[in-house]
């Protein structure tokens, strides 16, 4: 018997199972992980709870939360070595954006822009996100790691629901040299931590800063 083949699926096909991922699935994960994450730090939680006795709130959200990084640890390690994963960076005010279906990382407003920041202004213009000052200094931006790590989340998910097609990923700022370049670096490098293949390309990275890039 000659073996089974695949083809690959319609456009419109895979679009629709992309979208059936994107939207129940991985934004009902990341909101979970966010909330399970911040839960326990706020004030007012050393209550007890009624189906945890003599324990209390922010330690049994401790406790979750653990149990969702060793969930997440384990769903990776068996679902990244067989994933590929391709990252492409770019910046929307130049009007080139690549094709075809993938997951996005909209940082066109999220994170501070790094020349906008005057104490560093000079040195992020004649820098990209190559350089290892522009990396430095976006990935200690407050809220920069948790997105890297919700995106990669995204990423495993869809690698497990759709586990024949390669996982594209559009990160994109507006200019497309620091903060998309960065943190497609950072996704990259997550998910090359897990096992997965990773292809990173930075569309954008070479040309030059667009002053009203924000």
């Amino acid at each position: 018997m000659a073996p089974a083949t695949t083809t690959p699926e319609s456009g419109d096909r895979y679009a629709r199972r992309l979208a059936q991922i994107e939207s129940p699935l991985i934004t009902q994960l990341a909101a979970a992980i966010s909330h399970l994450r911040t839960a326990g730090e706020q004030p007012g939680l050393e209550q007890s709870l009624p189906h945890y006795p003599n324990q209390s709130a922010s330690f049994v959200a401790s406790r979750i939360r653990d149990n969702v990084s060793t969930a997440a640890g384990l769903l990776g390690s068996l679902i990244a070595p067989h994933a590929r994963v391709e990252i492409i960076s770019y910046g929307v005010l130049h009007q080139d954006p690549p094709s075809g279906d993938a997951l996005t990382l909209d940082l066109t407003t999220a994170l501070r822009n790094p020349p906008e920041d005057p104490a560093v202004r000079e040195v992020m213009i004649a820098s990209t996100g190559l350089d290892q000052v522009v990396l430095d200094y976006v990935l200690a931006t407050p809220g920069a790691l948790e997105i890297a790590e919700r995106t990669v989340l995204r990423v495993l998910a869809q690698a497990a629901a759709v586990p024949e097609q390669p996982v594209v990923l559009h990160v994109y700022c507006r200019g497309g040299r620091h903060r998309s370049v960065s943190l497609a670096r950072a996704v990259g490098a997550l998910c090359e931590a897990q096992g997965a293949g990773v292809d990173v390309t930075h569309r954008h990275v070479h040309l030059p800063v667009v002053e009203n890039a924000r």
